[in-house]
């Protein structure tokens, strides 16, 4: 699980038990209020109302945290999502580069392909198997952010990003940059 939905869930959980003791807590005070005005207090009564006051202050002030990373978290992926869509791209671009097994392998791609390269000099570049390189390739050509460069050699392919490549690229840049303080 990534860590963000982490965060939203952990955080929705935690707002809403602690919003619940609070609500408890309240309605549980009301009553005490409602029979203490009925009949005079008791002398062991208080230290009780005092507890459930304390805890009632804590339930509060966690309940108020956990429903602000609530809304961070989700404001945070609004953004990305916001910032995303307004790219022109495909979610499936974004779920290439950033969900999807291997997308760090891909994006790494992408970011050595700055000068045109063929399979191997990729493969020994990033320190992979030519297999797994060959893949990623495939699926880069298809969604269209690498191609074929024009021809040095008739019998080695090379490889260099296509516009739409460097503008994935200045994106995430700009995306990840969001994310760290």
């Amino acid at each position: 699980m990534k860590p963000l939905n982490i965060l939203i869930y952990g955080s929705l959980v935690i707002a809403i038990i602690f919003t619940g003791t609070w609500i408890y807590i309240l309605y549980s005070i009301s009553e005490i209020k409602t029979l203490e005005t009925a009949a005079p207090l008791r002398a062991e009564a208080q230290p009780t109302i005092d507890n459930q006051i304390l805890l009632m202050n804590a339930s509060s002030y966690i309940a108020t945290v956990a429903w602000g990373a609530l809304a961070a978290a989700l404001a945070y992926k609004g953004i990305v999502r916001s910032v995303w869509s307004k790219s022109m791209f495909d979610y499936s671009v974004f779920k290439l580069l950033v969900k999807m097994r291997g997308s760090t392998t891909r994006m790494r791609i992408l970011q050595t392909l700055e000068k045109p390269m063929n399979r191997q000099q990729l493969a020994n570049e990033l320190g992979l198997d030519w297999k797994a390189v060959d893949r990623h390739i495939e699926l880069l050509l298809s969604y269209g952010l690498i191609k074929e460069a024009d021809g040095e050699n008739g019998r080695v392919k090379h490889y260099v990003l296509t516009d739409d490549g460097k503008h994935v690229l200045e994106l995430l840049e700009k995306l990840s940059q969001l994310s760290t303080p």
